[in-house]
C-alpha cells in the first residue's frame, strides 16, 4: 500500500488556517466552528470561506490522488446544489481577510461537487466511534491543484470554497479547524477539513511503533510514543521530513474510553498488522483495510479502520501486566494475543470488542493456551490455523517453539508443534513470525540469534550453509528451516532481531534488530544511551536489505525507539 497522509498537527501535512467572510460582517471570524459558504437568505447575504495547508514536505512526491475532506453540518437543499474549490491567487491571513479585502483565485484548477446533507429533512448523523463512516463526509478531488503545490509550479496560497450566491438552496455550513463544543458533529476531530494525500505509488508505506515520546513544540500532543508511517521510496530523506503520519489512540483520534488504555499510557505499539476487512466489512468511507494493533506497555488491543485512522470497530485493554508482544485479526472478528507476561496465547471474541462494552466484558478470553514467553500470532488463510512462536512447555529456558493451532468457534487446539534450531548450547529465544509474501509456503523466523524462515511443507530442500544455524545446530525438524532466500547473508547477518519481512513490490527485506549485550559483536544498533529497560529492547534504526547490501536510516538517531516494523500490505500471506 502506498502512502496516504492525512493533514493534521503531527503529520507532514498540516492544517495552517481557515476562516469565512461574508459581505455583511466584516469581522475575524477565524476562532469560529463553522465555515459558511454561498446564501441563506437569496443573495442578501453572501459567504466564501478559506483554508490553507502546508504541503512543503510532498515537494517532488509523485502526487497520486488528494482530496478535500469536509464535514456537511447543514445545507441548504437535500437535493444538493454545486459548491467549487479554487486555488486562492495571493497570500491572506485569516484574522484580517474581509469580503472587501479577499484575495482572487487562480483559474484552471477549480474542483467542484454537487451533494447535499445536514438539512432537518435529511440530517447528518455524525459517528463518533467510527467518525469515517458518517453520511455527513465528502470527499472533492482537488489533485491537480495539490499536485502543482508539490511539483512548485504554483504558489501555495491555499484554498476558496464558494457556492451559488443568488439562491440558498447552495447554501452549507462545514466544520471548521477549530472544534467546537457546541457543534456536536464539529468537536470531533476527524470533521475538520483536511487532505487526504496519496503519493509514490509505486512504494510500499512501512510502520514501526516508536516507544520514545517524541518532543513537539507546538503541535499535538507535545509528547507521546506513537505508531508511525514511513514512505519507504525514499528513506534517505527521514530525517528532514520525518514519518508523514503519527497514530495514537486518543480523543483527537475517536479513541474516547480511558478504560481502553488502562490507566497508562500508550508506548506507541508493540505490534501491528494491516488486514482484510473480512468480518468488519462496511460500505463507505475512506477504509478499505484494517489496522490490528496491540500495545504491550498499556494493554490496548485495538481494531481500527485504515487509512482512515480514527475510531475503531473492535477494541479492549489486556492490561499492562500481561505484556502483550504479539496480535492477530482472524477471520471472524475476533482477535488472538500472544503475552508474555501470562505465557499465553488468548482469543477474544468479536463480541467482546464490541464499541461501548465496560471492562467486564473483556475479562475473559474465549480460550487460553499455554505458550511460555508467548512473543507473536500469525494467521495463515493458506491453512486456516494460527501460528504461535514460544517456548516449549516442556523445556521452557532450552527450546524455542514454532506452534500451530486449529482454531473454531473462538477456540485453539494445538495441532502440531515445531523445534527451532539451537543457538549453540542456548536457546535461539524467538520473537517474531511474519509472511514470507510471495511464497505461501515460507515464514519468516526472527530470533536472538538470527533469521531463518520456516517451510510448512518441509518438502523441498531449502538450507544453505549459514551462520545461523548450521548443520549441527538444525535439529529435530532440519526439512523445514531454510537459509536459500535472497540476501540471507546481510538479512541473517546479526543477532538480536525482532522482526523481519520482505516488500512484494521490490523484494526489500526489512528488519529491525538491537544490541542487548554490548559484548557480544553481532547485535546490530546499540540502544540509545540512558535508556531505560523497556527502551533497551529497541532501536533507532530501520533496515533494509537489497541487491546493494544493508542500508540503516533513522528519522531522528538520538531518540527514535523502534520495537517492530512492518510493510503495510493487507493480507495474511
Amino acid at each position: 500500500m502506498a502512502p496516504l497522509v492525512q493533514s493534521g498537527p503531527r503529520n507532514i501535512v498540516k492544517r495552517v488556517q481557515d476562516t469565512y467572510v461574508s459581505n455583511t460582517d466584516p469581522r475575524d471570524h477565524s476562532d469560529g466552528a463553522l465555515l459558511h459558504i454561498g446564501t441563506p437568505d437569496n443573495g442578501a447575504t453572501r459567504y466564501r470561506s478559506f483554508l490553507q495547508f502546508d504541503v512543503s514536505k510532498l515537494h517532488g512526491a509523485s502526487i497520486k490522488s488528494a482530496k478535500l475532506r469536509l464535514y456537511d453540518a447543514y445545507t441548504g437543499s437535500c437535493a444538493g446544489w454545486w459548491m467549487y474549490v479554487d486555488p486562492v491567487a495571493s497570500a491572506w491571513q485569516q484574522s484580517t481577510i474581509t469580503w472587501d479585502n479577499k484575495p482572487g483565485v487562480t483559474p484552471g484548477y477549480q474542483a467542484a461537487a454537487n451533494f447535499g446533507i445536514g438539512h432537518p429533512d435529511c440530517p447528518d448523523v455524525p459517528d463518533k466511534t467510527d467518525p469515517d463512516q458518517s453520511n455527513g463526509l465528502y470527499r472533492i478531488d482537488v489533485t491537480s491543484m495539490v499536485n502543482a503545490w508539490a511539483q512548485g509550479t504554483m504558489p501555495n496560497y491555499g484554498m476558496q470554497l464558494s457556492a451559488g450566491e443568488s439562491d440558498s438552496k447552495a447554501y452549507k455550513d462545514f466544520c471548521s479547524m477549530n472544534p467546537g463544543a457546541s457543534e456536536y458533529a464539529c468537536s470531533i476531530a476527524y470533521y475538520t477539513p483536511t487532505l487526504e494525500v496519496e503519493f509514490d505509488s509505486g512504494s510500499t508505506a512501512l510502520m514501526s511503533g516508536d516507544n520514545y515520546g517524541v518532543p513537539y513544540p507546538g503541535g499535538y500532543p507535545s509528547t507521546s510514543p506513537a505508531l508511525e508511517f514511513f514512505d519507504s521510496s525514499k528513506p534517505s530523506v527521514w530525517p528532514s521530513s520525518g514519518p508523514y503520519q503519527r497514530w495514537i489512540p486518543d480523543d483527537y483520534h475517536s479513541v474516547f474510553d480511558p478504560a481502553l488504555l488502562g490507566g497508562t499510557t500508550f508506548g506507541g505499539g508493540t505490534e501491528f498488522k494491516v488486514r482484510p476487512m473480512g468480518a468488519y466489512a462496511s460500505t463507505g468511507g475512506l477504509s478499505k483495510q484494517l489496522l490490528v494493533i496491540g500495545d504491550g506497555n498499556s494493554g490496548f488491543v485495538g481494531v481500527v479502520p485504515y487509512p482512515a485512522l480514527s475510531g475503531y470497530r473492535w477494541a479492549i485493554n489486556v492490561g499492562h501486566a500481561a505484556s502483550l508482544h504479539g496480535v492477530e485479526l482472524l477471520p471472524d472478528g475476533s482477535v488472538a494475543v500472544a503475552e508474555v507476561g501470562s505465557n499465553a496465547v488468548k482469543v477474544y471474541t468479536a463480541a467482546q470488542g464490541t464499541p461501548g462494552n465496560s471492562p467486564s466484558a473483556w475479562a475473559t478470553p474465549s480460550d487460553t493456551e499455554s505458550l511460555p514467553d508467548a512473543h507473536q500470532v500469525l494467521w495463515d488463510d493458506t491453512t486456516g490455523t494460527l501460528w504461535a512462536v514460544g517456548a516449549d512447555p516442556l523445556h521452557p529456558d532450552t527450546q524455542s517453539v514454532l506452534v500451530q493451532y486449529d482454531y473454531s468457534a473462538g477456540k485453539l487446539t494445538r495441532r502440531a508443534s515445531y523445534q527451532l534450531p539451537a543457538n549453540g548450547t542456548k536457546s535461539p529465544w524467538v520473537h517474531d513470525i511474519a509472511p514470507v509474501y510471495g511464497n505461501p509456503d515460507r515464514f519468516w523466523v526472527s530470533a536472538n540469534a538470527g533469521v531463518v524462515q520456516f517451510s510448512k511443507s518441509g518438502q523441498s530442500p531449502c538450507y544453505n550453509i549459514s551462520r545461523w544455524p548450521t548443520v549441527s545446530e538444525l535439529g529435530p525438524d532440519a526439512a523445514h528451516w531454510c537459509t536459500d532466500y535472497p540476501y540471507e547473508s546481510q538479512v541473517n547477518r546479526y543477532s538480536m532481531v525482532k522482526a523481519t519481512g520482505n516488500d512484494p513490490a521490490t523484494g526489500r527485506v526489512l528488519t529491525t534488530c538491537q544490541q542487548r549485550d554490548p559484548t557480544v559483536s553481532d547485535n546490530c544498533h546499540p540502544q540509545l544511551p540512558g535508556s531505560d529497560p523497556w527502551l533497551a529492547w529497541t532501536s533507532p534504526d530501520l533496515d533494509f536489505v537489497d541487491s546493494s547490501g544493508r542500508t540503516s536510516y533513522s528519522w531522528d538517531e538520538s531518540h527514535a525507539c523502534h520495537y517492530r516494523a512492518r510493510w503495510l500490505v493487507p493480507s495474511y500471506t
